[in-house]
Parts: structure tokens; sequence; C-alpha cells
């Protein structure tokens, strides 16, 4: 047996693209096929080449390494094309090609004859040091901009105008949700069937491409969420594809289909898929989707473990400073633990359980907060203990979005809004916003509706935007807070919401300072426990912009309602 195929069914090979679908045979010899259909009895290919006539389709030979094969001299590029599988009960059926690297547009679902090249030529923005700088902005491709009647942006349309919104927001990787081929648009990418096909909404291949190669111009960094967990249940797609289940072990929580991870050859399928957007398509990094649930919802729990450490290790053996992102935060799952002492080798993990407990926080009624602080604070956790992601994502807009699920009057969310982005810039570990949120849009995330770019006409989400972009600019320009050395608490007063702590980095102590409550407060004493002087720096609110005393270690600040900063200590 090849090496590459024996690599396939061990369920190791992370370049199975190659092996197995659809490439040109040579100049005039047409294309060849090869696909893992083991239930299958006979497979046939029919297509544009044959005019789709099911009695002159071209019939694959099943091998000894077990695997069908068969060259179709007429296809050429371009060309649309199903499998025509008879199962082992006798019946026929159409099935688009599981390793495709292009589908025709929707509601079509034929799998079409592709070659994923492009001339990139920017270089990649992989190996970035822990110490530097994260801000990530999250967003979903197919709806951040629309033409006026509905139709997608393309990738080199979306580039215009997304390009310069991250640069001048200062962000520094960009997060697209799930761009493998999907049918639903209501799964927003999250039910794929096309795991080698960036999405034809974007244009297919040519088109995510030259999105990558734009913003790796720019110097922004490319992450895709990718969803190795479940898959979408259509019938002509991965469902009982050779009429039996095969990529499947049953059904997941979301109408869909979970993938069998105890089957080496859907191993290899997923884990040559991850390499495939790596390598092929040059994005720097994934956020790794439903980690948890695979781990503790699904059958064979444990093998579920063993393939996402095979993920990580391989990925990051083949493409060094890749950036792998765990979205499940459990710390049973030991995420960002690296392999050989038994974690699941992620550089980081999304941060939910301090999500979670914020945004209830800030969503409870001011009279009743105190029972939430210790909450609140508790979810800081103990420093160091993960590499985090504190993850402000789509999932917190929706249903609702995180402006209207915060308490108070509209005066009252835009003052919570900017304690709350202070909040996730000061706390230690990276950040990541979902588009809209930047400048607190009302309307909760759905599939094909843009963000509500409208609210910017309104003078105090323009200035949440703008606040928001400045902190974005402050972070970048202070360690402390992209990479802090040591935290340490100085203030946590649920009578009165204040809370307040100190980050070091080198030779920078900054101290963060909120007030949560309604109420001034004057006076208040945080115990930073040296130097002599409080400098403001940044204000998320009205803040006293004068250097406060520092005494026996000791602060005192001024505080207005629903406000906080950042002081330097000296």
């Amino acid at each position: 047996m090849r090496p590459d195929v024996e690599e396939f069914f061990c369920g190791i090979s992370f370049d199975a693209y190659r092996l197995l679908g659809s490439h040109p045979a040579g100049p005039g010899r047409g294309w060849l096929f090869t696909l893992w259909a083991p239930h299958a009895r006979r497979v046939q290919l029919l297509g544009d080449w044959n005019g789709w006539d099911l009695y002159s389709a071209a019939e694959l030979t099943f091998c000894e390494d077990g695997l069908w094969r068969g060259r179709v001299p007429q296809a050429q590029l371009g060309q649309l094309y199903k499998y025509n599988i008879q199962g082992p009960d006798g019946s026929w059926q159409l099935r688009a090609d599981p390793f495709a690297f292009a589908f025709e547009a929707l509601p079509g679902t034929a799998s079409r004859l592709a070659e994923p090249n492009y001339p990139f030529a920017a270089p990649l923005l992989r190996g970035a040091r822990r110490d530097a700088p994260v801000l990530i902005y999250e967003l979903h491709a197919a709806s951040w901009h629309r033409h006026w009647d509905g139709r997608y942006y393309t990738g080199p349309e979306l580039a215009k105008s997304l390009v310069p919104y991250l640069v001048e927001h200062h962000y520094t990787h960009v997060e697209f949700l799930p761009l493998a081929e999907y049918p639903f648009d209501g799964s927003w990418g999250y039910q794929g069937c096309g795991y080698f096909a960036p999405t034809q909404r974007i244009g297919g291949f040519a088109g995510f491409a030259a999105l990558v190669d734009a913003l790796h111009a720019a110097g922004i960094a490319v992450l895709m969420d990718f969803v190795p967990v479940h898959f979408a249940p259509d019938a002509d797609r991965l469902a009982c594809f050779d009429g039996a289940p095969l990529f499947e072990s049953g059904p997941s929580d979301w109408g869909s289909l979970n993938f069998d991870l105890a089957s080496p050859p859907v191993r290899s399928f997923l884990l040559s898929s991850a390499a495939f957007w790596l390598q092929v398509c040059r994005c720097d990094g994934l956020r790794v989707d439903a980690i948890g649930n695979a781990l503790y919802h699904c059958p064979n729990g444990w093998q579920a473990a063993e393939f996402f450490k095979t993920l990580t290790a391989g990925l990051h053996a083949r493409f060094p400073g890749c950036m792998l992102v765990a979205e499940d935060s459990a710390g049973s799952m030991n995420a960002t633990s690296n392999t050989a002492s038994g974690g699941l080798g992620f550089d980081y993990v999304w941060e939910i359980g301090w999500t979670q407990d914020t945004l209830a926080y800030f969503a409870a009624p001011f009279g009743g907060r105190s029972a939430l602080f210790r909450q609140l604070c508790g979810s800081f956790g103990p420093f160091g203990a993960v590499q985090g992601i504190n993850a402000l994502s789509h999932d917190e807009n929706h249903p609702a979005s995180i402006f209207t699920r915060l308490y108070g009057n509209v005066e009252e969310k835009l003052a919570q809004m900017r304690l709350l982005l202070l909040l996730q810039a000061a706390r230690p570990g990276k950040s990541l916003l979902f588009a809209g949120v930047e400048f607190g849009q009302p309307d909760a995330f759905t599939d094909g509706r843009e963000p509500n770019w409208a609210m910017l006409a309104d003078a105090g989400h323009r200035a949440l935007a703008d606040y928001s972009k400045a902190l974005n600019a402050f972070c970048l320009a202070h360690p402390a807070l992209y990479a802090p050395q040591s935290f340490a608490w100085t203030a946590q007063d649920a009578s009165t919401g204040v809370l307040g702590f100190t980050l070091q980095a080198g030779c920078e102590t900054l101290l963060c300072a909120l007030n949560t409550g309604t109420q001034s407060v004057q006076g208040f004493g945080l115990k930073p426990g040296w130097g002599s002087c409080a400098l403001p720096l940044f204000a998320a609110g009205w803040v006293d912009n004068a250097p406060r005393p520092i005494a026996n270690g000791w602060l005192a600040l001024d505080l207005a309602p629903l406000s906080g900063g950042i002081w330097q200590i000296e």
C-alpha cells in the first residue's frame, strides 16, 4: 500500500486532499478521480462533459487499497460533476465530492473541477511571540457588507472596505466565521459540507485568497473558525455518503450530524482540511469550534481528545507559529497545556466563563448586583493559569446583542459598554470583539444582515466607536495590558461596585479601577502597594485628570458613576 494511502487509513494524514478528490491527469488526459466509499457496490461519475447522462456515466474501479479510482479524458477545468453511488441496498444516489475544491453557487450542489492556485504576494503573519499584542475582530464575511440588492461581496470587494477599517481601528487579527462551503445561511457556516472549498458566497478559493493576501499586505493576521465536530445533514452531501453512515456517528444537539472521530479515515479527512486552510489558503491560525461538545457530549469522548492532540501537534509541527485557539473553557480540558503533559495543545482558549459571568453582572439591575460581584471578580481566575482570550463574540450577540442585554437606559448602556470594553482590555489575556460591538449595535446578529452601520450617525454610538478605537491604540502601546507579567487586586467592594487591580510588565505598572455602580465615590482607597503618584492615562467616562498622590502604599480616587480608567504608577 502506498504510504499516503496508508496514512489516510491510519487516521494520521494531513494532506489527503492531494490523494483523494479530483486532480488533473496531465495535458490532454482529462482528470483523475479518487473516492473513499467502502460501502458502495458501484460508483459512477457524471457531469458537464457528458451532459449529465446516466447511461454514459464513467465507471470508477474499486482498487485493492480500498479506494475507488477512475479517469475521465473529456473532463475539463471548471466543469461540474457528481458521483452516482450505488449503496449496499442497491439504491443509487448522487453525491457531491467530499474533497472538492469548489462547488457551484447555491442552490446548486454539484462539485466543480478546480485547482486552488493563487499568486500570493504578501508574507504570512505567523510566529508572533506570546507577549505580542493580539486584538481580534470577529466577523461573518458573507454579511459584514452586502450590495444594495442583497448580493454578497466577493473577497476583493470585501477587502476594499474591511482592510482600511481594521487598520483604522488598530486590530492585529481578523477572525472569520467558518468559510468552508455550507448549504444553509442560517447556520452561519457552522454546518459545513465542503471542507476543502471556500464558499462561493465570497468568490470561492480565488476570492478568499485575494482577501487573505490583502489582509496580510496590511499587516493583519488571518484566523478562521474550523468546525471538526459536526456537519450539515443534507442528503446529497456527506450524510450516509455511500448508502450507509460513513462520516457521521449520529445526530448532534444542533440538528446536524456529529463527525465520527473514532474513524481513522474521518480523522484524516478533518486533519487534512485543517492543514488545507493553513497550507493552501494561507490562514495564520484556526479557532476550533465546539471542543467541549465533542469531549463531553459525544460518544467516544476520549477519542475526540486524542484527535485534538493529533491535530494541534501535527499543525504546530507543519506550520510553525500558527495560532490554534480552542473555543471551550473548562478547566478539566487542559486545553492550553502541551500534549506531552496530557493537554490538548492549543495556544489559546476562549475564556467563556469570564464572558458569561461579566455579562450576567452588567445585565443585572443596579440594585441587585452585589450578589454577582464576587462572581465577576472570581471570573478573573488565577493569573497565568491558561493562555486565554477575552471573547465578546458572535455567540454573545444572538439572540440579543450585548448592548441590548445590558441593564439601563441608552446612556447607561453606553457608559457600561465603555466599562465592559475597558474591563476586557485590562483583564489578563488577549481580546476578541465581534463586528458591531465596537459601536454598541442594538440589533442581534442574524445571517444575511449587516451590522447596523446607520447607528454610527448617532452621537452616542459614534462616540463609543471612537472610544473603542482609542482603547485599541492604547492597548498596543502598553505591554502591561497585552503581556502582563504580574497581576494583583487592589480593591473589591461589592457595596459600591468598585474594583481595581494592577498589571505589571517590565518597568511599567498600571492600575485599572472601575466604578460599576450608579453612585459617585469620593476618596476611595486602593492599595497598589508602592509608588509616589498615579498618573491618569485613559478614561472610561469622567475621571479626574490630575495626578493622585500615593501615601504608605495607598491611593485615594474619586470615581463618577459608571466610570473607570487606567493610571500609571510611578
